[in-house]
Parts: C-alpha cells; structure tokens; sequence
C-alpha cells in the first residue's frame, strides 16, 4: 500500500487535479493506495479534494510540517509519498520515486536536476536558497543534495517513524535530511519534472529561510561551538597576559585580541549550549551535552561566579592594585554580567525540559 499525502492549504485550483493526478498514477502502475489531503483551508479546498476521492484529514493548522505529519498519522500505507497540492509536481512520477526507493530509506524528487518550467521557481530560490542550504547541509553534516527543499518524496513508513520529526514549518524539509544523515538513512535523489504553480503562494521567502537557518544551528555539532569558542576565549586571555609580559606584541597587544576574543569565545560556548538546551527542551531530543551542562552550571553556582567577577574590580581598586590591570579587569565585569544574562536565558531555555 502507498499513501499519498498532499498537505493542503487554500488549493482550490489545483487540489482537484492533484488527487485526480495521484489516483491515475496509481492505477497506470498497478499499485495500491490511498490519498490523503492533509487540509487547512478555509477556501473549500475540502469539499474539492473529498469529491476527487481522497480522504480529507481536517485539522486546521497551519504549517507545512505539521500537515504531512497530520496526513502520516492516518495513513496506512508501508510507503509513503507526499507532494504538494499546487500542482508544481507532476504527480504521474510517483512511480519513478517508489523505483529508486527499493534501494533507499528517502527519496528526494530533485527539480534542479530534472525539467523545470521556465517561472517554476524564482530566480532567487535557484540561485541563492535552496543552494545555500545545500552547501550548509554539506559543510555541517556530509549531506550532498543537489534540491534539499523539494517537496516531492518518498519514504519507508518505518524509516518516517524512526526519524521522530517535530518542526511545524517549512524547515521540516531540512530536519528530516539532517536526522537521516544522523541515523544513517540512505537518501536518493531522482529527478522531476517541476511547472509554475497555480494560485498564491504559501512561501514566506525570509521568515521560511531563517526558519531553516535556525534548525541548523540547533542541530550543528556542539563541537562546532565548543572548539572554536575556547579557542578564541584562550587566545584572548594569553593576549591579556602578554599585555603585561610583552607589551607592544604585534597582534597580542590588539584591542581586538585582549577584549574582543575573550568575549566572543566565550558567548560562542553559551550559544552552543542554548541550542542543545532548546533541542532538549523543545524537542525532546535526548541531549548529554545539554543534561551535563545545565547539571554542572547551576543558578547558584553561576550567579555566585558572576557577582564575583563583577565585584572583583571594585576590590582590587580598594587595595589599590586596579589601575595596572584596567584591561583584565574590565573583561571581568563584562563576562561577569555576561555569564548572569546567560544564565537568565538559559533558565527561560530551560522552561519545560524532562525530567532526569
């Protein structure tokens, strides 16, 4: 059994076709299956899709995530194909996506590699987001795609399940290549054929794009922070340290080096941390970093550190020794107030995590 799911949000144009298109590919196959519209509309996009012989699942959410989620949670098919409702894919390659699958977990209908409509998709998808996003799944995870937002799919019921997807949005898309590559899925990718869509389009070029920027951030190796970060929040502190020992030192004795590094590195180790802690928190997303980090930096441990880091200027300056270490001294107060806004967020970020 196939389940087709078509996520579906005011189509009214071109849902009709769409479940029409998905049946005959079905019956000129040979194969058996069902379609699900995954609906949300409030232009009667329903009424069209269920008189086209699909099963409307109704839920009135918003979000392209959410809505082939929804269409899974009904379908029950072993296989699971789903496209959007637009009328960009051609509907009729099913079969060419269920082909490759014999040898796959995924595949990706990729429409820069196929026959794409001149208009299909604007000029600053093709030539910016879609490769950029491409690149990032590339430099981050090892993942090479040449169309990692197409939304034309297939996937193994059992392989959708182990992935455990959780974004509502457009940025679904990237979660599930990112947890594929983490769990060690094999992705394909054949190629389509795309047209210009009929309607108003759903996309939200910005907001949809950081949404995707975002979740890889999330996702980033918390080595990616951590290394770098103590790198540069070394280099400052031996740049504060040759300040004195060798003053003038090309480069050491920077501002840039002596103030700006140790603050950077150490916000770059934080921001990892608030990922992970938001993976943790948000996700359900089983995390030893978060869980040993939040367990070790505790409220009182970091507000204690902090007000010591500010209050240690103040003191120094009492004994009279503040002046000659200015530079350290104000990196002090600085991570100090730093390390209590850090731990406010992080305690926000922490709102609602499982319980160890």
């Amino acid at each position: 059994m196939v389940s087709i799911i078509l996520p579906c949000r005011n189509e009214r144009e071109t849902v009709g076709m769409c479940v029409r298109e998905a049946w005959a590919a079905a019956r000129a196959a040979g194969f058996p299956a069902e379609v699900i519209v995954s609906d949300s509309s409030t232009d009667g996009s329903d009424i069209i899709a269920r008189a086209a012989g699909a099963v409307v699942v109704k839920h009135n959410r918003e979000g392209y995530g959410l809505a082939v989620r929804e269409g899974v949670k009904h379908a029950t098919g072993d296989t699971l194909v789903y496209a959007d409702a637009d009328g960009t894919y051609a509907l009729k390659e099913i079969p060419e996506l269920l082909k490759d699958l014999g040898a796959a977990d995924i595949v990706i209908g990729s429409r820069l590699r196929g026959r794409m409509a001149p208009g299909a998709m604007p000029i600053a998808h093709r030539l910016f987001g879609t490769p950029v996003l491409n690149l990032l799944l590339f430099a981050i995870f090892g993942l090479k795609v040449s169309d990692s937002q197409s939304g034309f799919r297939a996937i193994r019921r059992e392989a959708f399940d182990q992935l455990a997807l959780k974004t509502d949005g457009m940025e679904f898309a990237t979660e599930m290549l990112v947890k594929a590559k983490q769990l060690g899925l094999r992705v394909v990718e054949t190629p389509i054929t795309y047209s210009v869509r009929r309607g108003v389009s759903k996309l939200r070029r910005y907001r949809d794009g950081l949404a995707h920027i975002r979740y890889l951030l999330l996702q980033t190796p918390i080595s990616w922070y951590i290394v770098p970060g103590a790198l540069t929040f070394a280099l400052g502190i031996v740049a504060l340290a040759f300040s004195f020992v060798w003053p003038g030192l090309p480069f050491f004795s920077s501002a840039t080096a002596r103030l700006f590094f140790p603050i950077l590195g150490f916000e770059m180790i934080f921001l990892g941390a608030f990922a992970k802690t938001f993976l943790w928190t948000r996700f359900r997303e089983p995390n030893r970093f978060a869980a040993r980090f939040n367990a070790v930096l505790r409220s009182k441990t970091a507000l204690a550190i902090g007000i010591v880091l500010i209050c240690l200027p103040a003191a120094l300056r009492l004994i009279g020794v503040g002046a000659e270490l200015f530079d350290p001294l104000f990196v002090s107060v600085l991570l100090g107030f730093m390390l209590i806004a850090d731990l406010f967020i992080l305690s926000v970020v922490n709102t609602g995590r499982p319980s160890q």
